[in-house]
């Protein structure tokens, strides 16, 4: 069985191809270290390294035990981790942010499966804007957030879950079956979010990839607002994939899937240590969103 002072002793040798170089690193000298490998040897049952020419270099065999000694060092990391993570939550609270439209009608219905997986975890859910979150995680204010956009910050970790499709949601009323381009309701009234909200951002990448702007535009200042401009007859919105189980009936309305994919759920955190659970937590609301989305549309 090979302990950490024999698997350094292999690491070290192959990584400058030479046991003399090899025994100064170690502090040994070069006969005792050749002693020391060629027990090693015996004790596997093959050759680890072909000394027949310089520098050295692995054999067929010692390259097979090299990925071996990698992934059973991944693994030591990940049950580290998940050991911290185990000892960080019990009998301790989880703080979760996450945008406001989400923290109000799509967190509170997959928290429940979470407490499930954790019962000893107490939960706190805060509001936060996309411009907000990450300083929040960075002061350690929350431990996971829950965004629908990619994030390009090397002091955070992500988990990804889903794409959040989005949908052109257009009232009965000026909808005409085979008219499925954004242009076939250029002459109508689009209620869009303001510019620092995430499906704003989302909306202006598919008027960019299309080639597309409206002719008309409202803002509003959330999600429902728009829709309710919707329902009432008075224009178009976006809407999130994940948002319209929200909307109390959809009947009033017909929704145009976008092709492309423009936005995504990401679960997000600073502290490794929380990583397991934010993988559970992706896949919590990946399960969610997707049968809501196959009940729906």
């Amino acid at each position: 069985m090979l302990d950490n002072k024999k698997i350094n002793i292999l690491k070290t040798i192959e990584k400058y191809n030479n046991i003399s170089k090899a025994s100064e690193i170690l502090y040994t000298a070069q006969p005792n270290l050749s002693r020391s490998l060629k027990q090693i040897e015996d004790e596997l049952g093959f050759k680890v390294f072909e000394r027949s020419r310089s520098p050295l270099y692995l054999t067929k065999e010692g390259k097979i035990l090299f990925e071996y000694i990698e992934k059973f060092e991944d693994l030591e990391k990940e049950m580290k981790e998940k050991i911290k993570e185990s000892n960080n939550l019990k009998d301790s609270y989880l703080r979760i942010g996450a945008l406001t439209f989400m923290s109000q009608y799509i967190i509170p219905n997959i928290l429940p499966k979470l407490t499930q997986l954790y019962p000893n975890l107490e939960l706190s859910l805060t509001k936060y804007d996309s411009t907000s979150f990450e300083d929040a995680l960075i002061k350690n204010e929350i431990d996971l957030f829950i965004t629908n956009r990619n994030i390009n910050n090397s002091k955070l970790s992500s988990i990804y879950s889903l794409n959040d499709k989005i949908y052109l949601m257009i009232p009965k009323a000026i909808y005409y079956k085979g008219k499925d381009k954004l242009e076939d309701y250029s002459n109508e009234t689009f209620f869009l979010l303001k510019p620092q909200k995430n499906l704003r951002k989302s909306v202006e990448d598919i008027f960019k990839f299309t080639n597309f702007y409206p002719q008309k535009i409202k803002l509003t200042s959330s999600i429902m607002d728009s829709v309710s401009f919707v329902r009432a007859n008075k224009g178009v919105t976006f809407i999130y994939g994940s948002s319209i189980k929200m909307i109390n009936s959809t009947s009033c309305c017909e929704f145009i899937e976008i092709e492309g994919n423009y936005a995504t759920i990401n679960v997000i955190y600073k502290d490794l240590s929380f990583k397991s659970i934010a993988e559970n937590l992706s896949t919590i609301i990946k399960n969610y969103i997707s049968n809501s989305l196959v009940n729906l549309i």
